[in-house]
């Protein structure tokens, strides 16, 4: 297989589009701009057979929503790859690839897959959410994450016995900063000393918030606490009132959850009137 048909494999001529994105863009800074040239076709017909414009468009679109900036460069290295594209197509048709049985699955999976991608881009636009089911969600979210928030060291440990005996170093006089960065297993924290960012009670597990509730700053949780994770040693740095985000700065994100389990009901909607044998 050349390097050209390697590169432009089904599964990976996005990447490849992308990685000629960069060098086209490259090119475009270090080239003198050009005078008024003509525009690159996207609508391509290869052996007779017509590329419609769309298809173009659509990969274009797809390039500036990342950031690529609109080019020739851009619009030539997307007309390349759609007549590196439609010439393997044709070939494999040439050699009924499309009639061989996995292939054919696997294209039937394809449009199938890309029809359900429609369908759910088109529920999320319909989709209508309202101030009211904003502010009730809002509400609804703020109360979840309770009235408090906490700042906590760990140390996280494979095993009830070593974070038994780490507990145990530590309430001998060990400094927990540098048990912490000896011993814990988690790197987010274990160069800070095991501190942990600020954390919504309803965000901290069951067992660590029973652990810290009743704590004073500076205090030890009595025995180390088991998590999925795995075992932990904690100490209360912090805790305070939670003050949750205006309901201003979180509703594009507010919006998108509504629209989505309104996606959800239709899904299920089709689901229970779908016969499934």
């Amino acid at each position: 297989m050349n390097k050209t048909t390697q590169s432009l494999h089904p599964s990976t001529w996005t990447i490849t589009l992308c990685a000629a994105l960069l060098c086209a863009n490259a090119q475009a800074q270090t080239t003198p701009a050009a005078t008024a040239a003509a525009p690159v076709a996207l609508s391509i017909k290869i052996n007779g057979q017509t590329s419609p414009a769309e298809r173009g468009e659509l990969l274009l679109r797809e390039q500036l929503a990342r950031g690529v900036a609109d080019s020739p460069q851009l619009r030539n290295v997307i007309r390349e790859t759609l007549i590196n594209q439609a010439v393997m197509a044709q070939d494999a048709t040439k050699q009924s690839l499309d009639k061989q049985p996995q292939n054919k699955a696997r294209l039937e999976l394809a449009q199938q897959n890309a029809l359900a991608q429609i369908w759910q881009q088109k529920a999320m636009q319909d989709a209508v959410v309202s101030d009211a089911d904003l502010k009730a969600e809002y509400q609804a979210q703020v109360k979840a994450l309770g009235t408090q928030e906490f700042q906590l060291r760990h140390v996280l440990l494979a095993d009830e016995k070593t974070a038994q005996q780490v507990l145990d170093k530590i309430k001998a006089g060990a400094k927990f900063e540098t048990v912490a960065l000896e011993s814990s297993r988690d790197p987010g924290t274990r160069d800070k000393g095991g501190l942990s960012d600020w954390v919504a009670e309803a965000r901290l597990s069951p067992a660590i918030l029973q652990a810290v509730q009743a704590l004073k700053n500076g205090q030890l949780a009595a025995q180390p606490v088991q998590t999925p994770a795995g075992w932990q040693v904690i100490k209360l740095e912090d805790k305070r009132a939670l003050t949750p985000p205006p309901l201003e700065s979180v509703t594009p994100q507010l919006k998108t959850a509504l629209a989505q389990k309104q996606v959800q009901a239709k899904l299920a909607a089709l689901r229970a009137a779908a016969k499934v044998e």
